[in-house]
């Protein structure tokens, strides 16, 4: 099973090839989980530093725009072609989606159900209308 989507092949199914993947497949795919793993240990440990809120929720932003950087320099350099497209455009969303409810008890006034809600609906929707397709070849 690939880490990254496996986009959609025009033509027959070659022997030993992935299955593209499904909606709730891509949902999975599309979240950067190494990303967000170590997003939330250093979160985890920017909470145990007990700083002063207006320095937490400084710092937790900081913090997500510096791994959401690094979302978008981590999929340029491990993806490549429609997959690399797709991936560019969802998963900093979905990194989004994740690091701004796990980051809420810093955050303050700043958190908002709603927008956490609607980070999460975003992903999914976007999941399910990029679908990377592979061109068509020409004999």
């Amino acid at each position: 099973m690939s880490r990254w989507v496996v986009p959609q092949r025009p033509g027959l199914k070659a022997e030993g090839k992935d299955d593209p993947d499904s909606p709730l497949s891509r949902v999975v795919k599309y979240i950067p989980t190494e990303i967000v793993s170590a997003y939330t240990i250093i979160f985890s440990s920017l909470v145990m530093l007990r700083l002063p809120p207006g320095q937490a929720k400084y710092g937790v932003l900081a913090l997500m725009l510096m791994f959401l950087i690094t979302t978008v320099v981590y999929v340029a350099k491990q993806t490549g072609g429609v997959v690399r497209r797709a991936h560019l455009i969802v998963s900093p969303v979905a990194f989004l989606a994740w690091s701004y409810p796990i980051s809420s008890a810093l955050l303050g006034e700043l958190f908002l159900g709603a927008v956490a809600l609607g980070l999460q609906a975003i992903v999914i929707a976007l999941s399910i209308v990029i679908v990377p397709r592979e061109p068509e070849r020409s004999v």
